[in-house]
């Protein structure tokens, strides 16, 4: 009997390496590595799906608080879109052009405020008589210190109606917007679609 190895003495084996020199190669880990390494990205993208979600569903919820808050009558009365355009460029540095219609459009007052822990600015304006709020964030202050791309990758808007008040949320230009309103949601996003973007 030769050593306790069942092979015959003058056979000899070969032995199999992968791309990356480990001994024994079996398809089988590899294909279940795949497998592994997908499930993983898919669960990471949907992850990341969801913290998009969350983080403006957060910012929708303090803005219906804002807009049910009453505004302070400002004895100047309705602001020049002008002024109110100076205040967002200086507060956040967007380039936004408000509608200038006066008869359709009454700027109420601009603020930089802190909803949760992001710092807005908060354009309280009427549209043909309902009241609007208007916020305007900074698509890192939301996203954090993560790639610049989108939140949404799939759409250019995310809208929706909660708790009686309609929302639509949209990115530009390193910029993010959302607009809050009583009024309902076609309203709101044709007023979005028409005039902001």
């Amino acid at each position: 009997m030769v050593g306790t190895n069942h092979e015959r003495p003058g056979k000899h084996t070969r032995e199999k390496t992968s791309l990356f020199g480990l001994v024994s190669y079996q398809p089988r880990w590899v294909i279940v590595l795949l497998l592994l390494t997908l499930t993983v990205s898919v669960v990471g993208l949907r992850i990341s799906w969801n913290s998009g979600l969350r983080r403006v569903d957060a910012l929708v919820q303090d803005a219906e608080r804002a807009l049910a808050i009453p505004t302070k009558v400002d004895p100047a009365g309705p602001r020049d879109p002008a002024e109110v355009e100076a205040k967002i460029r200086e507060w956040t540095g967007a380039k936004i052009v408000l509608p200038r219609d006066e008869q359709l459009f009454t700027y109420n007052g601009v603020a930089r405020e802190k909803m949760g822990r992001l710092p807005v600015v908060v354009v309280r304006l009427s549209f043909s008589g309902e009241p609007y709020l208007l916020l305007v964030v900074r698509k890192e202050m939301i996203r954090g210190s993560r790639s610049p791309g989108s939140l949404f990758s799939q759409s250019g808007f995310l809208s929706g109606e909660k708790d009686g008040k309609s929302y639509v949320f949209w990115e530009r230009e390193g910029v993010s917007y959302l607009v809050v309103t009583g009024a309902e949601l076609e309203h709101a996003f044709d007023l979005v679609r028409r005039y902001f973007t």
